[in-house]
């Protein structure tokens, strides 16, 4: 009939149509499956790096240098270097026997001098003795205590005691060997409360201020101890930089952990946590999706759900992180033109997986 149109062609028509169709969904449904690949860079641990680290030394914050302050032959030393001693035990003495009989010679003649003198004070308010005999048994009387009571020093001056509880650090003379007074016999250090020494950086110092270092939380790290941080309070610093180095010397005071044996001379490092710093974190500029100043969006990759979502970063004038970010985020680190939020996508890895 006129206006109709063949079956065949209807066929034909249908099936050209349901061939089209065929190839747009295929199409579609390679895109869908395409993710793209991004690079990302790991945000370090912003904790730690809030800590300023710095070489030091440990001291002792009290060390008596020990010797007699006679002269003489020293009979014992009763202590070996690393000793530990309690406050007013005996550590070494010399032989005392001319000491001694000095001693007994004094007091003898003091005692005399004494019995003279009462006697004349009893005759002297009975008026039975002249003025100038009494002032004279006075004198007599007080130069014989004061030699008694030089001869009473000299004799205590032959024995060294431990002027606080510690340890025996040095020791520098022997048994039998002869010494002039003042000369040194050993040294004894408190190893219960210890100094830490180390040397601030003027540039730092102006930087931060010197209140600033002085009001801010101390960690001592022991060289040989890495794993343990132990809190101290500052302690001075001083107020003139040394020429030499361009840097304060500051210390510190702790109380040694009672399972570590902590001398003079071991070498630490002090972590100073300072709040006024902030990690630095080195975010490309092809990483801002968009920064306007000290704020600005990043790309942020879910592990989990394999999608990135934009995230607010605030740094301050230094380009450091102030909030937005923490230890452990994945940011996308270029392509951020070409990406959209909630995409899903995955990291990029050079070939070989190098």
């Amino acid at each position: 009939m006129k206006g109709m149109i063949p079956v065949g062609k209807w066929v034909a028509v249908g099936a050209i149509a349901v061939t089209i169709a065929g190839c747009n969904k295929a199409n579609s449904e390679v895109n869908q499956s395409v993710i793209t690949p991004v690079k990302l860079v790991e945000i370090p641990n912003l904790l730690d790096s809030r800590y300023d680290t710095f070489i030091a030394n440990i001291d002792a914050t009290n060390r008596a240098a020990m010797s007699f302050q006679v002269a003489g032959e020293i009979e014992k030393v009763d202590v070996r270097m690393g000793s530990s001693v309690k406050k007013g035990e005996s550590l070494a003495w010399l032989d005392p026997t001319d000491y001694q009989l000095a001693y007994d010679a004094k007091n003898a003649e003091y005692a005399l001098a004494k019995t003279a003198y009462q006697r004349a004070v009893a005759l002297h308010a009975k008026s039975l003795i002249s003025v100038d005999t009494y002032d004279q048994s006075e004198t007599a009387y007080k130069a014989a205590k004061a030699a008694f009571e030089q001869a009473k020093t000299d004799l205590a001056y032959t024995q060294i005691t431990a002027p606080f509880d510690g340890v025996v650090s040095l020791i520098f003379s022997k048994e039998h060997q002869v010494v002039g007074s003042n000369q040194p016999i050993l040294n004894v250090i408190d190893n219960q409360v210890l100094d830490v020494v180390f040397a601030i950086p003027v540039s730092y110092a102006e930087q931060y201020g010197l209140d600033h270092i002085e009001s801010s939380s101390f960690n001592v790290v022991m060289d040989s101890h890495q794993h343990l941080a132990i809190p101290a309070k500052f302690k001075e610093i001083s107020t003139q930089p040394d020429s030499d180095t361009n840097s304060y010397t500051a210390s510190l005071s702790f109380q040694r952990p009672t399972n570590l044996n902590l001398l003079p001379g071991m070498t630490a490092q002090v972590q100073l946590l300072n709040e006024k710093r902030f990690a630095k974190v080195d975010i490309a500029s092809s990483a801002w999706i968009s920064r306007d100043g000290d704020h600005g969006q990043l790309f942020k990759f879910d592990k989990q759900q394999q999608v990135i979502t934009a995230v607010d970063v605030t740094l301050d004038a230094q380009g450091n992180v102030i909030s937005g970010l923490k230890e452990g985020d994945l940011i996308v680190q270029a392509g951020v033109e070409n990406l959209v939020a909630g995409q899903h996508v995955k990291a990029w890895t050079k070939e070989g997986g190098i």
